[in-house]
């Protein structure tokens, strides 16, 4: 996970998005370069939407389970054909899980004790949440003492603050609604199509080597 989130920095995460318009919208956000998808399995588009990705795609798009709170979860999600699991916050039973399967795990944290407890479970990358909220400041304060923390910052992401976060020492973001939010009666797929080429130069432009 580590490698393709450095090679690729942004994750996009679809929430809310009926399943019948998945596979779409992840066709457009491949057109604009995407390679690392979550689908969340927080409402009843996630496991239907993440099968209906997963039929539709080969192995140049890398689809992950987000929100996998729970064993039976992830179970479900491997199921159903994800390469990756991400959680909110520390789950043990679904770190192990990923371990034993041999699957890719962004562990969600908050304070360094659980940092780096993450990493000491498996979790190459860890998921900073909610960064947004958080703040840049908390973010540097982190790499005070933990320079090398491989974080994605998740939550509250969007073009106006990305660049901000990356140069600040991010190794990418999840980004969800910005890519998201649309009427789904009517989607406007080449919007969310361009505001993901956008996201893309500017991590392109922004982002520190690590």
């Amino acid at each position: 996970m580590l490698e393709l989130v450095v090679k690729h920095r942004i994750v996009a995460i679809l929430r809310g998005v009926p399943a019948r318009h998945a596979p779409r919208l992840a066709e457009h956000l491949y057109r604009a370069g995407i390679r690392l998808l979550e689908v969340s399995l927080s409402d009843e588009h996630g496991l239907p939407g993440l099968q209906a990705i997963r039929g539709a795609f080969g192995d140049d798009l890398h689809v992950g389970a987000g929100t996998v709170v729970t064993l039976d979860r992830a179970r479900q999600a491997q199921a159903a054909g994800a390469e990756f699991l991400l959680t909110p916050h520390l789950v043990p039973p679904v770190h192990a899980f990923a371990r034993e399967q041999g699957l890719g795990l962004i562990a969600g944290a908050t304070t360094p004790t659980e940092l780096q407890q993450a990493l000491s479970e498996g979790s190459r990358v860890v998921k900073l949440f909610p960064a947004g909220d958080l703040g840049l400041g908390y973010l540097k304060s982190l790499f005070g003492p933990y320079p090398d923390l491989p974080l994605l910052v998740v939550g509250g992401i969007d073009q106006h603050n990305l660049g901000a976060f990356l140069q600040a020492g991010a190794i990418g973001a999840g980004i969800g609604s910005y890519l998201t939010r649309t009427d789904w009666d009517a989607p406007d797929f080449a919007l969310l199509e361009t505001r993901a080429r956008e996201l893309l130069v500017t991590a392109a432009q922004s982002a520190r080597p690590y």
